[in-house]
């Protein structure tokens, strides 16, 4: 007795569906860290492990040994969860790599913010330097300047950063080189507020950053991430210890 025409319509509609979704996520085995979830706006890309460049173009997991790109006009927002949030303006490329310890993004071009929840496992490199939290939440970029050199900025909080082999404590409007000699300078005053406006802007500019919040606060209200989760709509969830702390602070 054969099957109704209607079963095999519907069930080949429920494999195909469930081929899609596969196509969209690489294979992840059983010893890959998976340390979050990426979304996108515009033109990104990702390579895991020894595969090609392949489009972006819908929410995936973050899996340790993925590499990530923007385009020009790209943004991407990767959720670490409790760890913290990292998002990749234009033109940026990063690598996930797990130390046994926890996530840690290398950050290889372009411009990369951030926001570090209090005493996050997750570590930020670029050029060998280590960037982390301390018992604050912190906030800020890492971003290549004219040189080639990736410069450190502390937006919000305090961090621990680590360059040659020397300990540094960086706190709200420092900046400074990652490279050994370097000494953090203070930002001019009106950088937070230019990026603030640079979020604000993204947000009015339709790209679906409604009611976006990181720790409760609005995307318009932080400063280089803000432009990043407006951009791309993202809604994230950091520690709860966090949730009720003022970036001012």
């Amino acid at each position: 007795m054969g099957y109704p025409t209607t079963f095999f319509r519907r069930l080949c509609a429920a494999v195909l569906s469930v081929s899609l979704v596969l196509v969209t996520i690489p294979p992840i085995g059983m010893a890959d860290s998976v340390f979050g979830t990426v979304q996108v706006s515009g033109p990104a890309w990702v390579s895991s492990g020894a595969t090609d460049w392949s489009q972006l173009s819908a929410t995936r997991p973050l899996v340790a040994g993925d590499r990530l790109k923007t385009g020009s006009d790209g943004y991407l927002l990767a959720d670490l969860g409790e760890a913290g949030v990292v998002g990749l303006y234009g033109n940026a490329e990063i690598r996930a790599n797990d130390s046994g310890q926890g996530p840690v993004i290398d950050v290889l071009k372009g411009k990369v913010a951030f926001h570090l929840s209090p005493s996050s496992r997750l570590q930020l490199k670029a050029e060998g330097a280590g960037i982390g939290s301390k018992s604050a939440p912190a906030d800020g970029y890492v971003e290549f300047d004219e040189d080639g050199v990736p410069v450190v900025v502390v937006e919000e909080g305090s961090l621990h950063v680590q360059v040659a082999g020397v300990d540094r404590e960086l706190t709200r409007g420092d900046r400074m080189a990652l490279k050994g000699e370097a000494e953090p300078v203070q930002v001019a005053a009106n950088d937070d507020e230019e990026n603030r406006k640079k979020a604000a802007a993204v947000a009015a500019g339709g790209a679906a950053a409604g009611g976006a919040t990181i720790g409760g606060l609005s995307a318009t209200t932080w400063t280089a991430l803000g432009v990043i989760v407006a951009a791309t709509g993202g809604a994230i969830a950091v520690a709860n210890e966090d949730k009720n702390a003022s970036p001012s602070q």
